[in-house]
């Protein structure tokens, strides 16, 4: 079944390949896309629109992502207490009435995901540098009923962060000049923005319940967290004194590396496989590079290319309950992600697999097949 086709807008290469994540959540057989200004609720049985949400304020963003330098960010499914919810960030205007002046804000909503319903709404003020700039808003993560929204310039100059209490609905702190990009082990991590420009950084956590400071590294460039579930975060950029690059799985309560990538890595994205498993994939020096890092530890237990075995790496497309999956030999391939040794070829590469759907991206459409667990 083809999903529509706001999944793929401007996020493919011309040649299909994928440019940017793309913007969706997957929920049992539901599917949950965003753009800028909405989130469509997507029965991936039958292909239909079964509801959509959109912000009550005035949205900022229009649906074509063709015109924006950064598209829309994925919507986050948070299961709290065993009660499920899809959060969404959208950057809209608040219009002025009487004497109150009109403002640009952050608009976070809260969708049931079995009935695609609105269960909540939550306005954000932003900062004053907030109306002079283009915006992104997204949802970074959420743990023990907290939820953060990060919003950031599209320049790259301005962020902030808000943490949202998902039982009161209320936000609980704010970090101003904060990127966030990670959350695990009760703090969200990130970069500190320590210039008026953006470019002066420094690697920080902050503690999720409170907002205050758990831990910040040295001055760099180009910091960015990124998830590295379930208990350690990848932490990105380059160091100021020695002017090399780092790309170190770190510890999120203290900021210590646990353990670098290697260095065929930098650049590559990884994907945890929700038991035990991070596996990373990139082109390396000289080709496709596949790696399977223990979740706990960051080791290495496995790697490809293997030139004893005469093996090459896949190109990985996801990894999920001890499989990765991708594609090697133009075609669809599965790896055992505890050892990375081959398994029967599940007829099709997915973008993103649970215990009912797989979403598979073919000739630039993407295509939902049943999945039998």
């Amino acid at each position: 079944m083809a999903l529509p086709d706001e999944a793929t807008a401007g996020r493919l290469s011309v040649g299909g390949s994928v440019l940017h994540a793309l913007p969706i959540a997957l929920y049992r057989s539901t599917v949950f896309i965003t753009t800028g200004s909405r989130m469509d609720v997507v029965d991936t049985v039958t292909g239909d629109v079964t509801a959509t949400t959109r912000p009550k304020e005035s949205p900022l963003d229009t649906d074509d992502e063709w015109s924006t330098s950064t598209p829309s960010a994925a919507p986050l499914v948070v299961t709290t207490q065993g009660s499920s919810s899809v959060l969404a960030a959208f950057v809209v205007q608040r219009e002025g009435t009487g004497t109150q002046a009109s403002r640009t804000m952050a608009e976070v909503t809260s969708t049931d995901p079995a009935t695609g319903k609105v269960t909540w709404r939550l306005l954000l003020r932003l900062p004053d540098w907030a109306s002079q700039s283009e915006l992104t808003a997204s949802m970074v993560g959420a743990e023990d009923g907290t939820a953060v929204v990060s919003l950031t310039t599209r320049n790259g100059s301005h962020a902030a962060a808000y943490g949202i209490d998902m039982g009161t609905q209320q936000p609980v702190w704010s970090l101003d000049n904060f990127r966030a990009g990670a959350v695990a082990r009760k703090i969200v991590v990130g970069a500190r923005l320590e210039d008026e420009v953006g470019v002066d950084q420094r690697p920080a956590g902050f503690s999720l319940a409170s907002g205050e400071r758990a831990w910040q590294g040295t001055h760099g460039t180009n910091v960015a967290a990124a998830p590295a579930e379930p208990t350690l975060i990848r932490m990105r950029g380059k160091d100021y004194d020695s002017g090399e690059d780092y790309d170190n799985l770190v510890d999120p309560r203290s900021g210590r590396t646990q353990q670098p990538l290697p260095e065929d890595l930098l650049g590559s994205a990884c994907a945890y496989d929700d038991q035990s498993m991070l596996i990373c994939s990139g082109t390396g020096a000289a080709s496709l590079v596949t790696y399977g890092l223990d979740a706990a530890t960051g080791k290495v237990k496995w790697q490809l290319p293997d030139e004893g075995a005469d093996r090459i790496a896949p190109d990985v497309t996801a990894a999920w309950h001890g499989r990765v999956y991708g594609r090697a030999n133009d075609k669809a391939v599965a790896l055992d992600a505890r050892t990375g040794k081959d398994l029967p070829s599940p007829g099709a590469a997915p973008m993103a697999v649970n215990e009912s759907t797989g979403l598979v991206l073919d000739d630039s459409a993407l295509l939902a097949y049943p999945t039998s667990g």
